[in-house]
């Protein structure tokens, strides 16, 4: 008992797989079958924008079709829908208050669909199956057409004489629908949701055969990115201390390499006691910096500048007070504005203090000055022996300053205009001979030369117009607005 219930519902549920029923497809729409006869072009169009849906998810294939409503969707098939309306449309059924009013005027602007010789658009009049024929004949490029491809339709006679010629033309290039019977064309029947979601569709797919002034520009091609490859390796001065000197040079750019070093110079003077965290301090270049090879990377005069990130103040017992400067970017002679991510590095790697042993030495030489004077003069006078005196005065004076030197607060960090100081470039710097890719990121493989090391991934692309010219020289003062 229990197999016949089981074969009987594996038998319904063959009859039920293989049965004709239709579902409905899981679109924006709710009303198409997957068998219906125009299925595929109208789930193109729909999922295009070329035709909408209605506001109840429903698309109403035998839903016939407006004049203004196919302009629409004619406009949208092209890419037209969004070009700028700079004519005014001049039927006399027409107002700017009219339904569609912007697909009409686009229409008229570039030729698309005719109005009546009555002078009217008729937009809400349904267009029929040879008006669409007639606009798929006039907006197609000119071929050879023997209107004897009609009588192979029953009702070829019913083509009004104005729509012969068109009709046939639009049947060779295959943009009608003759559907259900294929031997009949039905010209003079308005033309339904279903049939122009086909025509329109078939449109999209033989753009080719529509004239250039009948359809949107297309987009120029994105170009391709240069391959990037290395030419040479070149060096910097390294002053000494920078732990890297290397400039990789490939046909795109030229890379300075982290850890180099440069000598920048104070535009204006400079007292920490006269700035707070935020101050902008400007710097430049006295001299063209190039490779040891040759190469100009950065041209004279060019600016940087730097934030304070952190300031303390000096304290007791000679704490000097300490700068701390980030550097962000360079100004070229020419305005031109680049990344330049550094540090400073001098005595302290970071920040700008001045020398431990400035103060203690500058009191050790005014206590030895002082008790040379004051102390061992009065001494030598008193026993007639000035020399003597000098010998005692001096070096109490000196050891008195020394002492004097370590115990009071350190000094503030000071430096004069054109005084130059030394900075190291934190990430990789980027100039690259075209201008404008200087803040494109780039993730170009550079291809090495067969005695080079491709350098590492560049993280900061700033740019260089190595042909700027250098700026008259600068004239550093204090009211010179630099930032």
């Amino acid at each position: 008992m229990n197999i016949r219930k089981n074969l009987a519902a594996i038998f319904l549920g063959l009859m039920l797989l293989f049965s004709n029923f239709s579902p409905v497809l899981a679109k924006s729409y709710t009303d198409i079958p997957e068998d219906y006869w125009a299925a595929e072009e109208i789930e193109d169009v729909v999922t295009k924008n070329i035709i909408p849906v209605f506001g109840d998810n429903t698309y109403r294939p035998l839903e016939r079709v407006t004049r203004v409503d196919f302009t629409g969707m004619l406009l949208r098939a092209l890419g037209l829908s969004a070009a700028p309306i700079t004519t005014e449309p001049a039927y006399s059924d027409v107002t700017t208050a009219t339904f569609g009013y912007p697909d009409i005027a686009r229409s008229d602007q570039f030729g698309l669909i005719y109005g009546y010789t009555d002078g009217e658009f008729k937009p809400q009049r349904f267009i029929t199956k040879v008006e669409t024929a007639s606009i798929m004949s006039h907006i197609t490029k000119d071929t050879d057409i023997d209107t004897d491809v009609l009588k192979q339709f029953a009702d070829y006679q019913q083509i009004p004489g104005w729509g012969v010629f068109p009709f046939a033309k639009a049947i060779k290039y295959g943009l009608y629908v003759n559907y259900p019977l294929e031997t009949e064309l039905n010209p003079n029947r308005e033309l339904n949701r279903a049939e122009a979601a086909v025509l329109l569709a078939r449109l999209m797919k033989a753009l080719g055969l529509v004239e250039e002034q009948y359809k949107a520009e297309e987009p120029a091609p994105e170009p391709e990115e240069p391959k990037e490859y290395m030419l040479s390796v070149e060096h910097l001065e390294n002053y000494g201390v920078a732990a890297v000197d290397r400039v990789n040079i490939t046909n795109l750019r030229r890379i300075i390499l982290a850890k180099n070093v440069f000598k920048v110079s104070f535009v204006e003077s400079f007292n920490s006691k006269k700035h707070k965290i935020g101050d902008v301090i400007p710097f430049y270049f006295k001299k063209d910096v190039r490779t040891i090879e040759g190469t100009l990377l950065i041209p004279a005069n060019t600016k940087l500048y730097a934030t304070i990130q952190e300031l303390r103040d000096k304290k007791w017992i000679n704490k000097n007070a300490e700068v701390y400067l980030h550097f962000t970017k360079m100004v070229f002679p020419n305005g031109q504005e680049y990344p330049f991510i550094a540090r400073v590095l001098n005595n302290t790697e970071g920040v700008l203090v001045e020398n431990y042993w400035l103060k203690p030495l500058e009191y050790t030489v005014a206590g030895a000055a002082i008790g040379g004077v004051a102390v061992g003069l009065p001494i030598g006078a008193a026993n007639d022996r000035s020399g003597d005196g000098m010998a005692i005065g001096f070096p109490a004076g000196a050891g008195a300053g020394l002492i004097a030197g370590f115990l009071t607060p350190g000094v503030n960090y000071k430096a004069r205009a054109n005084e130059d100081i030394l900075v190291e470039l934190k990430v990789d710097c980027s100039l690259y001979n075209d201008y404008s890719q200087q803040f494109t990121e780039t993730t170009t493989t550079i291809v090495p030369a067969a005695d080079t090391t491709a350098p590492a991934t560049d993280t900061v692309a700033p740019a260089v117009d190595t042909a700027v010219p250098a700026a008259d020289t600068i004239t550093p003062a204090a009211t010179d607005n630099l930032y």
